[in-house]
């Protein structure tokens, strides 16, 4: 390790460029040395740099170093004398006399120092050349680490992307015309699959289980949406037969004041979310295992509003940045549809954030496709029947 160091000098001229590397070897070399030596306000910020050198070399280098240190403070030591000098000696003089005195004085400074710095040149050469050929072999190292890694994201993104296309080929029309999800939903049982099924997917008995579970959790899933918004839509019905008992002023951020009911969910007693806590089958490498989320939030609560023609839906806050990008905020009610609702209920995710190999900032898998439907069926049902149960809540002499 070494210290490189410049010498600014007091007026040198601006081809004379001093840079001396120290080796600091207590206590015979100390690390500030240099600075003691030529003044800190003479030198710059010592910069730590890595030299390769035999023992012998370094202690050649060490020793035309602290020559040339040396050989600059002692001449620094004359100009300074001189200077005094001329300061007690051209007092009366003009500025422009005593200008010229400094000139000649700094120039035969200069002069008197250059055979050392040129002296000490191939040392620097020698030096510089180490640190030049360091540098050249960690840009390599670099460059190939670079490249290995590059190598490595490409060949985890091919190895996803193959993936993928395997998933895609359950929605892929087979020469009869229908998909494989498709005959899936219809119940029938394939007694052979066509070669590029067999290709893309490697064994196909496998991959047809998780294409049959897929469809499962699917129409589950379709059911418990199609159960919300029934009940949703008898509620809406009793409530207007029996003259919307119940329904108050609902007000919030936004200036606008609506007319409804606020529905607080209980959601206790669900079933257990953690065999639905399980990531995909993606392969290895793919996903770090510590980055997997699965987003299964129910909401706490939810408006229900009926404006004065009769239509019922929902409503909740939203803000909103005015003018985009600015600090402003300004408030409206975001009023989703009955449907819309009970999608947003029930659009149950595995999401993967940082996935390994580039590409994109987060992965999304819907739950439906990669859950044990023994898991996935009973939590969705309990979902949609404790949703609905609570609009059911709203119409009066209802359970």
């Amino acid at each position: 390790m070494a210290l490189q160091i410049s010498y600014r000098g007091l007026r040198l001229g601006a081809d004379l460029d001093i840079t001396v590397y120290w080796f600091p070897r207590e206590p015979e070399l100390p690390a500030d040395h240099v600075q003691d030596a030529l003044g800190a306000g003479h030198t710059s910020m010592p910069r730590h740099v890595d030299v390769d050198g035999t023992p012998e070399e370094i202690a050649a280098w060490s020793a035309a170093a602290a020559l040339l240190v040396q050989r600059i403070a002692a001449e620094q030591r004359e100009l300074k004398k001189a200077q005094r000098r001329i300061r007690r000696w051209d007092l009366p003089m003009t500025h422009r006399r005593t200008r010229m005195r400094y000139d000649a004085a700094d120039a035969s400074f200069e002069e008197r120092v250059r055979p050392a710095v040129e002296a000490y040149q191939p040392v620097r050469d020698a030096v510089e050349a180490r640190l030049a050929e360091r540098e050249a072999r960690t840009r390599e190292k670099r460059r190939r680490a670079y490249q290995e890694a590059e190598r490595q994201r490409m060949a985890v993104r091919a190895r996803f992307r193959e993936w993928e296309q395997r998933q895609q080929v359950a929605d892929q029309p087979l020469s009869g015309g229908l998909s494989p999800r498709r005959m899936a939903a219809r119940g029938d049982e394939p007694a052979t699959w066509p070669p590029e099924v067999h290709a893309a997917v490697g064994d196909p008995a496998v991959w047809w289980d998780g294409v049959r579970a897929s469809e499962r959790n699917r129409q589950a899933r379709a059911r418990a949406v199609r159960e919300v918004i029934e009940a949703v839509t008898a509620t809406a019905a009793a409530l207007e037969e029996a003259g919307r008992p119940g329904a108050g002023a609902v007000r919030g951020k936004p200036v606008e004041v609506l007319r409804g009911w606020r529905i607080r969910f209980d959601w206790s007693d669900l079933p257990s979310t953690a065999r639905l806590r399980t990531p995909p089958d993606v392969p290895p490498g793919c996903v770090d295992e510590n980055s997997w989320h699965y987003y299964l939030s129910l909401p706490s609560d939810t408006i229900f509003t009926v404006d004065p023609r009769g239509a019922f839906g929902f409503a909740s806050e939203l803000k909103i940045m005015r003018p985009p990008g600015g600090y402003g905020y300004t408030y409206e009610w975001a009023k989703p549809s009955t449907e819309q609702f009970a999608e947003r209920l029930l659009d149950f995710k595995i999401i993967a954030s940082r996935p390994l190999g580039g590409g994109r900032d987060h992965l999304t898998f819907p739950m439906t496709d990669h859950a044990d439907p023994d898991a996935y069926v009973p939590y969705v049902e309990a979902v949609a029947e404790r949703a609905a149960a609570h609009f059911h809540a709203l119409v009066p002499g209802r359970p």
